[in-house]
């Protein structure tokens, strides 16, 4: 029983430990002894697949942010703000989300691809907008509920194991009559 309990109890230590996504950076790198969360914001056009001419643009780089098994600081708005500082920091005019899966029965946390482009024409940067979905109240609003069942995934782990741990143990140890 104690060993269960000790399991039980790593196991939530890890899960309530706060780590971040994990992030992967194709073609280019954060500057010298910097974070992302140390990178400045600027404003910043997001889309969707967006419908671009090769031609047209140059990829500075690309960003992968996935889900580690322990992460649990990973919505939305926590990733997204993760691309838009560091488009910002390689001088992109558009984060193009190339592949995105919302929370979902395997991860609790938002993953998607992205690349970062900018347009050789400069006045096309110019009039770009962001697609509708990634109004900031909207991801913010779909970071809240997801945060939310996060915490409810976590309470139940945390209180769904022990007592689990228990019925077992009740129910596998011999009685004597």
């Amino acid at each position: 029983m104690k060993t269960t309990l000790m399991m039980v109890l790593c196991g939530v230590a890890i899960l309530v430990s706060g780590c971040a996504a994990g992030i992967t950076r194709t073609g280019y790198r954060l500057p010298e002894n910097r974070k992302s969360k140390d990178l400045q914001r600027c404003p910043i056009t997001i889309q969707c697949n967006a419908k671009y001419d090769t031609n047209d643009v140059v990829v500075l780089g690309s960003i992968d942010a996935y889900d580690t098994g322990f992460s649990t600081d990973c919505d939305e708005a926590y990733v997204l703000d993760i691309f838009c500082r560091e488009a910002c920091s390689v001088g992109a005019d558009l984060i193009n989300i190339t592949e995105e899966k919302h929370p979902d029965g395997w991860s609790t946390c938002y993953r998607a691809k992205a690349d970062f482009l900018r347009f050789k024409d400069r006045d096309k940067a110019k009039g770009l907008l962001s697609d509708a979905k990634y109004a900031p109240n909207l991801i913010i609003e779909r970071s809240v509920k997801s945060q939310k069942r996060t915490r409810d995934f976590i309470t139940a782990t945390v209180l769904g194991g022990p007592l689990a741990g228990i019925v077992v143990w009740t129910a596998t140890t011999p009685h004597n009559h």
